[in-house]
């Protein structure tokens, strides 16, 4: 009996192990580029994200912003004018947006290129559930999306 009571025990005990929910979530993305003064322009004025103030102030050894970009996570965008940026457009951040159209007569107007997935520019493209997405990169050549799969 006190076998069957201790084989009991190790099976509902890793039953519920493995059941354990972490409730991870997305906390913030960094990226590195050459010259933060741009990335700063582009990230407030093209992303619209709000500066948010570092948790050091100014004492690390180079420049880092921080913006809120909503949903309580950030992007952290660090400065290093020597190390080399590796860019791949499948690797890129994505955004939603609620008023796609305006977002695209936006960039049209601050004279940012976009395009859909395979470069066409000016267009974008739909997805098979409906989602129209567009692309194109920050000052250092970083990929960003923009959908419109806003569940709102």
């Amino acid at each position: 009996m006190k076998k069957i009571s201790l084989i009991v025990a190790v099976i509902l005990g890793s039953l519920i192990s493995s059941a354990q929910s972490f409730n991870m979530r997305l906390d913030h993305n960094t990226i590195l580029v050459r010259d933060i003064e741009k990335s700063r322009e582009f990230y407030k004025n093209i992303m619209h994200f709000k500066e948010k103030e570092t948790p050091w102030g100014d004492e690390l050894p180079r420049p880092v912003l921080f913006f809120d970009i909503g949903n309580n996570q950030e992007l952290h965008v660090t400065e290093d004018k020597k190390e080399s940026i590796k860019l791949n457009k499948i690797l890129h951040m994505a955004f939603t947006v609620k008023d796609f159209d305006g977002y695209l007569k936006f960039l049209n107007e601050k004279g940012i290129r976009y395009g859909d997935w395979s470069g066409k520019n000016g267009k974008f493209q739909t997805r098979i559930d409906g989602v129209r997405q567009i692309y194109f990169q920050d000052p250092d050549g970083y990929w960003i999306e923009i959908n419109d799969n806003s569940n709102d």
